[in-house]
């Protein structure tokens, strides 16, 4: 179960949050460049971002019924009072709505909207569980004389800007290694025939 957590949430941070990142820079480079190997590239991201999608949603599944069928009387108890209880929004509604979100991306009017690509782009970069978390992080009555923002966690705003730049590097590799499996595979396809 722990490598099942794992691998969803390495598809969250690194595929989702990566999609995210790199939606919000293509957007920015589609203004003042009209390539068509940009627009090739943003094609095979889209892709690749679907098919994780269906991993995705796949997995998560696959999680849930371990989950059902793996814990103990009174754990279950809990689990199914999560899963289908007063509150069971705030469990469904986050992976359904990332799967939702990288399947629609599948449609070329969606895809080359900006407005809907912002949103998509917002989506998959924030979960409702961290935008919960910024918005009861702002409504507290800190004083200003407490505010730290470069405490001693290290997180400095260049460490930070590499990170996320690294995230975007990292997706755009996964992203080539995926458009070349695939015209490998073809390629393979008409050799063996």
């Amino acid at each position: 179960m722990e490598n099942l957590t794992f691998t969803l949430q390495v598809i969250t941070v690194d595929f989702f949050l990566a999609y995210g990142l790199y939606s919000l820079l293509y957007l920015a480079c589609r203004i003042f460049i009209t390539n068509p190997i940009l627009e090739k590239i943003d094609v095979e991201s889209t892709k690749l971002i679907s098919l994780i999608g269906i991993v995705y949603g796949v997995l998560w599944l696959i999680g849930l019924g371990i989950i059902l069928t793996s814990s103990a009387e009174q754990d279950l108890y809990d689990v199914k009072n999560r899963i289908f209880g007063k509150y069971w929004f705030g469990y469904w509604i986050q992976p359904f709505l990332w799967i939702l979100i990288t399947q629609l991306l599948r449609f070329i009017k969606i895809r080359r909207n900006i407005l809907s690509r912002l949103t998509a782009a917002f989506f998959l970069m924030l979960s409702i569980e961290r935008i919960i978390i910024i918005i009861t992080s702002l409504h507290r009555d800190y004083l200003p004389s407490s505010w730290t923002m470069y405490s001693d966690a290290g997180i400095y705003p260049s460490n930070f800007f590499l990170g996320m730049l690294m995230k975007v590097f990292l997706f755009l590799f996964f992203v080539a290694s995926y458009y070349y499996l695939k015209i490998f595979s073809k390629k393979n396809k008409i050799l063996n025939n």
